[in-house]
């Protein structure tokens, strides 16, 4: 079983991704915020991580830039309803972004894909 880290404040988006995530045979680990993140990315063997941008503490960039210093193979995926923040920084490392929606299967499709590859 893969195992997902769900990294946003937003505790109904928390909820939501927990459970779709369950249904659909994955693990989940969830943080409140970046420096949650981080303490349970180094406590759990995470597959795929999936990162708001807009977080207190440590913002979504830092987070995904310290990630990938420790762990450059376990995909990140930017999930975020404010896509222009990284157009105005194209540096943050990260490997696919999808828009937050109320539907969610271009999410699960993305991290299935990311985690089989």
């Amino acid at each position: 079983m893969k195992t997902l880290l769900v990294v946003d404040d937003d505790e109904s988006i928390r909820l939501l991704l927990r459970d779709e995530f369950c249904d659909n045979g994955y693990n989940v680990v969830t943080a409140i915020d970046g420096e949650e993140g981080l303490v349970a990315f180094s406590e759990q063997n995470i597959d795929v991580v999936v990162l708001d941008l807009n977080m207190p503490k440590l913002t979504g960039e830092q987070v995904a830039t310290r990630l990938k210093d420790k762990a450059p193979n376990v995909p990140i995926v930017i999930y975020t309803a404010n896509p222009e923040r990284l157009e105005e920084k194209n540096e943050v490392n990260y490997d696919s972004l999808v828009y937050k929606s109320s539907d969610l299967e271009e999410l699960v499709n993305k991290v299935t894909q990311l985690a089989n590859a």
